[in-house]
């Protein structure tokens, strides 16, 4: 299962007017109905949406590009434009669906509610929250797998389903870590997700700040004292980035927590690790360096 976070270009809107979120979701329908995928949820809000998606045989990639690419050229007809209408590539997590599957419907029916659009997920317009509390929806949203995990009964699973999104006892998704930026579930589901791509595991929950440290510092050929030293030295910025960045996807260690033991700014080390993330996505050779210094840790341990 996927959550699929799709944004404008240049934070611009995707969706003019209705016409645009109906023709998106009928084409979201086609491309389901093609592809064998489930839909578990959906909103489309101004200049960004949400999906829940579980796929079948076909990858996540080749759905998209007929989703995303067919919208685009529609879109920009429509509206007599040129040029790129998504920023860049969607970003999807992959999710266990038994740990977070609920915590992720909450947080997608949600979005409007937090950003002030409507008092309650039900009421907007544009997403499957309605559906769910209503226990029926169009034939191409999946909601019957989801409520059948709450009760043998249509009448009793949305109570549940309800109860669940409402009480003060609620599920939550924002707050999980994504393992290497990418997976949310638990430790045995991120390590088999991620040994399936070649990633190295996760590392174990008994490394510190200070181990972790010690071994990107000896990768880079420096030491721990050269990290926490104060002052704007190009390479041990590189390496405390790389640190920060490996213990949030890796040991699920906060950047806050890394920059206090640095002796850095949060902000600071927080936008050295975005731009890090961006260097990786562009850079194969410091892709490869990081996913090395990755594997040297895995290999050490403590």
């Amino acid at each position: 299962m996927y959550h699929v976070i799709a944004r404008g270009n240049e934070r611009k809107a995707i969706f003019r007017d209705d016409t645009d979120r109906e023709v998106y979701l009928d084409r979201l329908a086609a491309c389901r109905e093609r592809f064998g995928f489930k839909v578990y949820a959906h909103c489309l809000m101004g200049n960004h949406l949400h999906l829940a998606v579980e796929r079948g045989s076909v990858a996540l990639s080749r759905i998209m590009l007929a989703l995303q690419s067919f919208y685009s050229q529609r879109f920009n007809r429509r509206h007599r434009r040129v040029g790129h209408l998504f920023q860049g590539r969607y970003k999807a997590f992959l999710i266990e669906r038994e740990v977070y599957l609920f915590a992720l419907l909450r947080y997608i029916h949600f979005n409007p509610v937090r950003v002030g659009l409507v008092r309650k997920p039900q009421d907007y317009r544009w997403s499957s929250a309605r559906f769910y509390r209503a226990g029926k929806g169009p034939g191409w949203l999946d909601l019957e797998v989801v409520l059948r995990m709450l009760g043998p009964r249509p009448s009793l699973s949305v109570a549940r389903y309800r109860q669940l999104m409402d009480g003060s006892a609620r599920p939550i998704y924002e707050e999980a870590q994504a393992a290497a930026s990418a997976v949310k579930g638990s430790d045995e589901f991120v390590e088999l997700a991620l040994t399936a791509v070649g990633e190295p595991a996760p590392v174990r929950k008994n490394w510190t700040i200070e181990s972790l440290t010690r071994q990107v510092a000896e990768a880079e050929g420096l030491t721990v004292e050269d990290l926490r030293r104060p002052g704007p030295h190009l390479v041990p910025s590189r390496a405390r980035s790389i640190a920060a960045y490996l213990g949030r996807t890796h040991a699920r260690i906060p950047v806050a927590r890394m920059a206090r033991y640095f002796g850095r700014d949060e902000s600071t080390l927080v936008r050295c690790v975005l731009r890090l993330e961006t260097a990786l996505a562009r850079d194969a050779k410091l892709a490869a360096h990081v996913r090395h210094i990755a594997r040297r840790i895995q290999d050490f341990g403590t």
